[in-house]
């Protein structure tokens, strides 16, 4: 977690040591950031926009960006940074966002799904990201099999080739697909195709 407030720094420690699927590999002020992560090689690098940094931050990002591309870089945006390019950045949260919301957010890069665009500073927007936790929580309330079922509807296959595919009579996917829009709380394949796809992808 990267911050020039050093009582930033000591509450996302404080925040993030809650979580037990996070580990902290770190905190440092924007001036030391480039040395800190060539060091730790953290999965995502958490900045903070909310206090203006010493160091032109969009400079340091793009430093970032060509130091590791494998890092997830998200900015907590404050006032300081509105209107500042943001493209290089996997993704920009409010500030103002509860810690919940940016841990998901957190947990959304690090599993390499993409959170829908929301913001005008092109980051997601809370409301997507408890959108993508609930779709997640209904899909995995499905079985396996019902999950492949829900994979191949979303495809567009009919029950006739579903039940090609899997070997299994067109009846008996007929009742899958009835369970699997009661456990997704949907009244058609597309709406369960529209959870199955914002499950995976976000959007």
């Amino acid at each position: 977690m990267v911050s020039d407030s050093p009582f930033a720094r000591t509450e996302f420690e404080e925040a993030i040591a809650t979580d037990a699927q996070f580990d902290l590999a770190g905190t440092c002020s924007w001036r030391e950031v480039l040395h800190c992560c060539e060091r730790l090689r953290p999965d995502v690098i958490v900045l903070d926009g909310s206090v203006e940094p010493a160091v032109g931050w969009t400079g340091t990002v793009r430093r970032l960006r060509e130091l590791d591309q494998l890092s997830k870089i998200t900015l907590l945006l404050g006032e300081t940074a509105r209107d500042e390019d943001v493209d290089e950045l996997d993704a920009v949260l409010s500030a103002e966002f509860g810690i919940a919301a940016i841990f998901e957010a957190l947990r959304v890069l690090v599993s390499g799904a993409v959170v829908s665009v929301g913001s005008q500073c092109g980051g997601p927007r809370e409301a997507d990201i408890v959108a993508y936790c609930a779709a997640r929580e209904l899909v995995s309330a499905l079985t396996s099999r019902e999950r492949e079922i829900l994979l191949l509807i979303t495809d567009g296959l009919s029950n006739r080739e579903v039940g090609s595919r899997l070997r299994i009579s067109p009846d008996t996917v007929k009742e899958h697909v009835s369970r699997i829009l009661g456990k997704l709380e949907v009244a058609s394949r597309l709406e369960a195709a529209v959870v199955a796809v914002r499950a995976e992808f976000g959007y």
